[in-house]
């Protein structure tokens, strides 16, 4: 899902589904308001990411330590960005998105599941176009869902109804035999340990 820029923020409020410009209003009149930075309020980032990760039962592979955020930090710099959906001092909401010359990208992020009824994350989306709009950009790729047309990819569409986009993957073995080697390894590993998870059909297929 892919939310074409290049318009005002009025037109863009209504383009969102109805249920959208509901949300942002609700959470506004809870009090929240976004803020944006560059890593300093990461304490917080990394709580609610875990804690969303760990609601979603995700695998292994969504965990990021911190390292790999500071490393992020220091070799992109002027190319991220946080937005943080807070209320009364405490962050409800919060996203990572990755910028470039043209586009704003969504990357990782997460909410506390004490806050759904106030919609932080509606309001957290529509800042973030805000502030791509006030930087001459020209498109906020949403991403995807898990599966062709599940509640994530709905939810995201809710943003951009005419921004559905294809979206193809390609997939090339440029070393058989080291990629063989690493499966076996994988699944070695997996008969050690039996309740360790399996992604079937994911590829590369030594890291499902």
């Amino acid at each position: 899902v892919v939310r074409d820029l290049e318009l005002s923020m009025d037109q863009l409020w209504m383009m969102f589904e109805h249920k959208v410009r509901k949300n942002v209003k609700k959470a506004q009149r809870a009090g929240i308001l976004v803020e944006h930075d560059e890593g300093e309020r990461l304490e917080s980032f990394l709580s609610i990411y875990q804690h969303t990760m760990d609601r979603r039962d995700a695998h292994e592979r969504y965990y990021f330590p911190r390292e790999y955020f500071e490393r992020l930090h220091a070799t992109l710099p002027g190319q991220f960005r946080y937005f943080h959906a807070i209320r009364e001092g405490s962050v409800l909401s919060t996203e990572l998105v990755l910028v470039s010359s043209e586009n704003v990208y969504s990357f990782l992020g997460g909410t506390r599941e004490d806050a759904f009824e106030h919609r932080p994350n509606d309001i957290l989306k529509h800042a973030i176009m805000d502030w791509a709009v006030s930087q001459g950009k020209r498109h906020f790729v949403l991403g995807g869902g898990y599966a062709p047309d599940d509640g994530i990819f709905r939810y995201k569409l809710a943003f951009a109804p005419d921004g559905r986009r294809p979206f193809y993957v390609g997939r090339r073995i440029l070393l058989p035999a080291a990629y063989a080697r690493l499966v076996e390894r994988r699944t070695l590993l997996r008969r050690e340990h039996e309740d360790a998870p399996s992604s079937s059909g994911f590829f590369p297929a030594y890291r499902g």
